[in-house]
């Protein structure tokens, strides 16, 4: 049996840096908050080798996005920056402990798992660190981290636990699993970027990178739209997965398009 103990939430956001759930998932978090649903998000490093601002400027930012979208908790690991290894003991532990603690529903990774060699390895160490989840044999202790303080604090850890499902963010020329309308909290994502002012900004001497381009704002809105698109909305993120749900009604929402 599945130990239930505790509260769980709903959806888990776990990446490798803060202003990732933001950019790959925020208009769904929101979307998803305002329904009532506890979403967490969980950062797996401190963003230690950003070319702007340091880990703890990050955070703070970071706090501010969280307020914006009605997380109901968040925190951040200590994981190495640009050292995400879905291989390595320690670090698949240090996921597992996270999502006995946080019990989620689903499990969502952002964003998208193409060029930074982070967000290529996070999918596949939430993926084993999902399945190792469900071992009572392997009892992780270091969850870890710093929690932000306007949120929930960590639950009691289950004993095992298995999650219903696990998501990545979709890559464009990927194949959506699911696609979330979030043309009504499109806003509450800008203004949660608009957080990050020292990843996408160039102002106060900024060095200039691809993501404080203004091409790069164009590029998410530019892929919201299509999403949307594909779906028969205004604007969507979208999500892939290697499982399929197994029905037994139709479902409430209309399918497609």
């Amino acid at each position: 049996m599945i130990n239930h103990k505790g509260p769980a939430c709903d959806l888990l956001v776990i990446s490798a840096h803060t202003d990732d759930a933001e950019i790959g998932l925020g208009g769904t978090i929101r979307l998803l908050a305002d329904k009532g649903r506890r979403v967490w998000a969980v950062d797996l490093t401190r963003g230690e080798l950003g070319t702007n601002a340091t880990p703890d400027e990050r955070w703070v930012e970071s706090q501010q996005a969280s307020a914006v979208l009605g997380l109901a908790g968040r925190a951040q690991l200590d994981l190495p920056d640009g050292f995400i290894d879905s291989t390595d003991r320690e670090q698949v532990s240090r996921v597992v402990a996270v999502i006995r603690r946080l019990k989620p529903r689903w499990i969502v990774t952002a964003p998208d798992p193409v060029r930074h060699p982070d967000h290529r390895q996070t999918p596949e160490l939430v993926v084993r660190a999902s399945f190792l989840s469900r071992l009572v044999a392997l009892q992780p202790e270091k969850t870890g981290g710093r929690l932000w303080k306007d949120g929930e604090t960590w639950t009691e850890p289950a004993e095992r636990w298995e999650p219903e499902a696990v998501f990545s963010v979709c890559p464009d020329n990927g194949a959506p699993a699911v696609i979330f309308d979030i043309s009504a909290t499109w806003p509450a994502k800008q203004q949660a970027l608009a957080c990050y002012a020292s990843q996408f900004s160039r102002q106060d001497g900024r060095v200039s990178t691809w993501i404080n381009d203004d091409v790069f704002m164009e590029k998410i809105e530019r892929r919201a739209r299509t999403w949307g698109s594909r779906g028969g909305v205004e604007l969507g993120e979208a999500l892939a997965s290697l499982s399929f749900p197994v029905m037994t009604d139709l479902p409430v929402e209309r399918w497609g398009r």
